[in-house]
């Protein structure tokens, strides 16, 4: 591992290069018949599919996901009212797409019963052509689950299951309000494998209020007692003049940058101790994990939900706030409620911004998916992709490139740009290098964080 003075040399604001152009600068000029375009014009090959669902029971300080916080059952009624005909627009322009991947997020997808679970499954099936062996996960709260609900999902096609834990001291709960018993937790994964789901991941975050190295290390071992077959450590991103929630915790409860990075360089350690690899940014895997082994072999890649092991698959976004990149495209559906169903409802859809990548924007997002997911550049397949002599196209970048090297982060040649193993840790830092944006000013900060 790297000292955490060199870490700390390294500890920027960032983004996390879930896609390139990042999300902050799609822009409204993009509009619903410029995406509706991308759709008609897409080839017809496997296509990733993303449902927003965006309610909570209750509100954890701490999120800054787009959530509404509600107990009715009837106003999810509604949503999947809306959700059939942003669907139905999607099908018209490009009716019955093979898909290969399909991911629930949110807010808190089994907010949905699973009788309306069941009603949205059977719709999109209706519209889109499920393959056999897709990869079909959900994002689940432990907190309202229970056995007959987790085992309904194999029947509606669900492989995969990821729970948010965060943490499991009492006292962190408490001042993040979200309280969740390790018992429930563990209830919810015996379930999951009784259920015959075997794909398990786990949501951690480190940075929270009040964490020490003590506390997150008892943490981690009742997670790792669980056996998940992913691990993700997500760093808490205080930002309370966005996000009111997090107004309600103390600033002055928050690690510092210093025992921020001490948290994460100790759980890394640990973890791989434990024998799981190291995935990129902050994801682990077990060995055999499909991750795992499409980060071996190359194939690994990265969209709006982390890592993906679907090679070059358009990622089509559903629901409020959902962004799709289809065809060279970003498009993102508006993160207010009432206007993503005025648009819908009156035969739109619901985009409000977006951006069409030029040939500058394509070269890097390779340049940059490539170090966020492999480790290392090509230069030469990167030249004969694009046509270019990427040491001349690359000219401005090579002074920040060589501040890396000297700090034995990466290793850079004319042939090859390789991150060292101990430099993986800084993704984010080298592929900012690359981002033609990261000097003009941001119109806001969305997903954004310290590296460590």
């Amino acid at each position: 591992m790297f000292p955490a003075e060199v870490l700390k040399q390294f500890d920027l604001n960032g983004p996390r290069y879930t896609s390139y152009p990042t999300a902050d600068r799609f822009t409204p000029t993009f509009q619903p018949t410029d995406y509706d375009r991308a759709l008609r014009d897409a080839q017809r090959k496997p296509v990733s599919l993303y449902v927003h669902v965006p309610f909570c029971r209750s509100l954890c300080y701490y999120c800054a996901c787009n959530k509404i916080i509600s107990k009715s059952a009837t106003i999810a009624d509604e949503y999947l009212d809306v959700l059939t005909l942003e669907t139905a627009l999607v099908a018209q322009a490009q009716p019955h797409l093979p898909v290969v991947q399909l991911a629930f997020g949110g807010g808190t997808p089994n907010f949905l019963s699973v009788a309306q679970l069941t009603r949205l499954i059977r719709d999109l099936e209706s519209k889109f052509d499920f393959l056999p062996d897709r990869e079909q996960g959900i994002e689940l709260d432990p907190r309202y689950l229970d056995a007959a609900y987790i085992g309904a999902l194999p029947g509606l096609g669900f492989n995969r299951v990821s729970y948010g834990v965060q943490d499991f001291d009492e006292r962190v709960q408490k001042l993040i309000h979200r309280f969740q018993s390790f018992e429930q937790t563990a209830q919810a994964v015996q379930a999951a494998r009784a259920a015959g789901i075997n794909s398990i991941s786990f949501d951690l975050v480190y940075g929270l209020p009040i964490q020490s190295r003590e506390t997150f290390a008892a943490t981690l071992e009742r997670a790792l007692s669980l056996e998940p077959d992913r691990l993700a450590l997500f760093n808490y991103a205080h930002i309370p003049e966005r996000f009111k929630a997090q107004r309600r915790i103390p600033t002055d409860t928050l690690p510092s940058i210093q025992q921020r990075t001490e948290l994460f360089l100790y759980a890394t350690e640990r973890l791989v101790d434990a024998g799981y690899q190291s995935i990129g940014l902050d994801h682990f895997a077990k060995p055999g994990d499909p991750l795992a082994l499409a980060h071996a072999d190359g194939s690994l890649r990265r969209n709006f939900q982390g890592y993906s092991t679907h090679q070059s698959t358009d990622l089509i976004g559903l629901g409020v706030s959902a962004i799709s990149n289809v065809n060279g495209v970003f498009a993102q559906n508006s993160p207010q409620m009432d206007v993503y169903r005025e648009r819908v409802s009156s035969g739109q859809l619901a985009t409000v911004r977006g951006i069409k990548l030029n040939r500058d924007d394509e070269i890097r997002a390779r340049v940059i998916e490539e170090i966020m997911c492999v480790g290392s550049v090509d230069w030469r397949a990167v030249g004969e992709l694009f046509g270019i002599d990427p040491v001349t196209y690359f000219s401005s970048e090579q002074a920040d490139l060589a501040r890396f090297a000297s700090s034995g982060i990466i290793t850079s040649s004319a042939e090859r740009l390789t991150v060292s193993p101990q430099g993986r840790l800084l993704l984010r830092a080298v592929a900012m290098v690359f981002d033609a944006y990261k000097n003009i000013k941001r119109e806001q900060v969305i997903t954004f964080s310290r590296i460590a």
